[in-house]
């Protein structure tokens, strides 16, 4: 049996769970949700909150699968904000929230979501849930003020770059895999291999991300190639092409960069493309294989179980992924 296997059961019952959550006196707020929800997306979030939580107290189960309906939540609440600050047109070759309804609508939506996934949770009996949970919120919120600021600013330090994909992406990957835990009431020992594996695994993730983004193509993507570029975001694949030694285009990469804005022209993009494909790749993957390997080895911490297979695998499959 592979993680999928294993999970389909859960992931059916969170699924039917996010399709009730979801419900609202607003017909219009609830078409966009539902529009959101069934967008696609790989559930990646409640897979880490199940295989977490299925190591601890089975009589927990409800809370357990409550916490992962909340995560999908969050992660849907800030995949609407992310496309309405880019005003990007598609998500997974999809339309996204704000372009097929309209700006405000999806600020709401997003809120709508937020607050939804707040309440989902409200029963859970333990305020170190709850603390990491609110906290969580708080550094998607702060990730979403970074994303705004960080718009066509060039230079960006590499300290930069990984507290806005910690922000990103890491630390929910990080408390889906905390929170799946504490709620089944894991032990303190586990609870600190699994948080620090949920950390390097959600960077590792996020680098990868950043990779795709440059040499994957727009139908695999859902997305046009190098969407993060231009939108204005600096990610490591350029950064890492800038500071390559090898590269011979590195000042003229760099001079396109300082001047860049959203109304460059087509051939100025494919420039950066081509350069970044040629000199940041393996210094991204590099990257990347770092982070992996140290999520590796909390996982190796963990107890031997069946869980902790399934978590091997899904790591396994994540660094070597093409979407």
């Amino acid at each position: 049996m592979n993680y999928k296997s294993y999970l389909k059961p859960h992931i059916t019952r969170v699924e039917q769970q996010l399709n009730q959550v979801i419900q609202s006196d607003s017909n219009i707020i609830q078409q966009a949700s539902m529009h959101t929800l069934q967008s696609g997306g790989k559930r990646v979030r409640p897979m880490f909150v199940l295989l977490s939580g299925l190591m601890g107290n089975s009589t927990h189960y409800e809370c357990l699968i409550n916490t992962a309906v909340s995560l999908e939540l969050i992660h849907m609440a800030s995949l609407v904000h992310d496309d309405y600050i880019d005003n990007s047109d598609k998500r997974r070759g999809v339309e996204s929230v704000h372009a097929a309804f309209d700006k405000a609508i999806a600020l709401r939506t997003g809120h709508f979501l937020l607050a939804k996934a707040l309440s989902n949770i409200g029963e859970i009996d333990s305020s170190k849930f709850h603390q990491v949970f609110s906290q969580t919120i708080l550094e998607v919120c702060y990730g979403e003020f970074d994303q705004m600021a960080d718009r066509f600013q060039y230079p960006i330090s590499f300290t930069q770059y990984l507290r806005r994909i910690n922000r990103k992406t890491a630390i929910l990957i990080e408390a889906s895999c905390v929170l799946g835990a504490l709620s089944t009431e894991v032990d303190e020992k586990t609870l600190f291999h699994i948080r620090k594996f949920g950390h390097y695994i959600g960077m590792s993730y996020q680098v990868i991300d950043d990779m795709l983004d440059y040499i994957s193509d727009e139908q695999t993507l859902g997305k046009p190639v190098a969407s993060d570029i231009r939108n204005g975001h600096i990610t490591y694949p350029l950064m890492a092409a800038i500071h390559n030694d090898n590269n011979p285009e590195r000042n003229e990469l760099e001079a396109i960069i300082k001047h860049l804005n959203k109304r460059q022209d087509t051939a100025k993009f494919d420039f950066i493309i081509e350069n970044v494909r040629t000199y940041g790749i393996a210094a991204t993957k590099h990257l990347s294989k770092q982070y992996a390997e140290k999520a590796k080895y909390h996982l190796n911490q963990l107890p031997d179980c069946e869980q902790k297979s399934y978590l091997l695998e899904i790591h396994e499959k994540m660094l070597y992924r093409v979407y």
